[in-house]
Formats: C-alpha cells, structure tokens, sequence
C-alpha cells in the first residue's frame, strides 16, 4: 500500500470520530491535520482564549482572499493562530497526547517535528471554525 493511500485511509478512519470539517477543509496533508485536531482535544485551553485567537486567525484569514479556501499548514492564519495558543505546557500537552494515538504514519511524523504537529492542530482548529462558517 502507499504512504497516499495509508494516509487517506487513516484520514477517512480518523474523520469519523471527530468533525469531518475538521479534515476536510484542509487541502495540505489532511491526515496530519486530523491527527494532530484529534490529540489536541487533549490540549488545555480555556474557551473564550481559544474562540478570541480563532477569531483574530479568521481575521487574518479573511484577508487572504476567498473564504471558501482551504486553510493549509503555512498559512499566514494558521501560524498566527499557532503562535497565539502555544505555551510550553500546550505543546508539551499535545506531544503528550500524541503519544496516546495509534502509530500511523501521520502521528510519528508529528510526533517527530513538535512544530509541525503544532501547525497541524492549529489548521485543525481555524479548519475546524471555518466549517461553522
């Protein structure tokens, strides 16, 4: 099997157990993204600071152009939003949970690039924003 179809397998097999917006408004490695938004339902950030940095990323989103764009790991959007919810103890949180997942291509490629897995959860969270849209 290739590494295109294990991901897109463990995209469809992990999209079912969290919002499918969260993957599916992605257009850059949804499997990374998926994972990463599934392990950081484990990452403690109070409510209103989370919905205020999603708010500030969707700004900087908008000004990208057309909403209706997929959001990617190196969007402007995603990394101020990365940049505005990470803490040590966040990111420590994530790898954390990241541990706790099955070991699927995706998941020790996150785990091995911490800032890629951060970038992932963010893209996950402004994915998952844009879907309420």
């Amino acid at each position: 099997m290739t590494s295109g179809a294990a991901a897109e397998r463990h995209s469809r097999a992990a999209s079912s157990s969290v919002p499918a917006k969260a993957g599916a408004r992605t257009d850059k490695e949804p499997g990374l993204v998926v994972a990463a938004y599934i392990a950081g339902r484990g990452v403690p950030i109070d409510e209103d600071e989370r919905n205020a940095a999603v708010r500030r990323a969707l700004l900087v989103f908008a000004t990208g152009g057309n909403l209706r764009r997929d959001p990617d790991l190196d969007d402007s959007a995603v990394l101020e939003l990365a940049a505005d919810l990470a803490t040590p103890h966040r990111r420590s949180a994530l790898g954390s949970a990241l541990e706790q997942l099955e070991a699927t291509p995706e998941v020790l490629l996150l785990r091995d690039d911490p800032e890629l897995a951060w970038r992932a959860f963010a893209c996950g969270l402004l994915a998952d924003a844009l879907g309420e849209e």
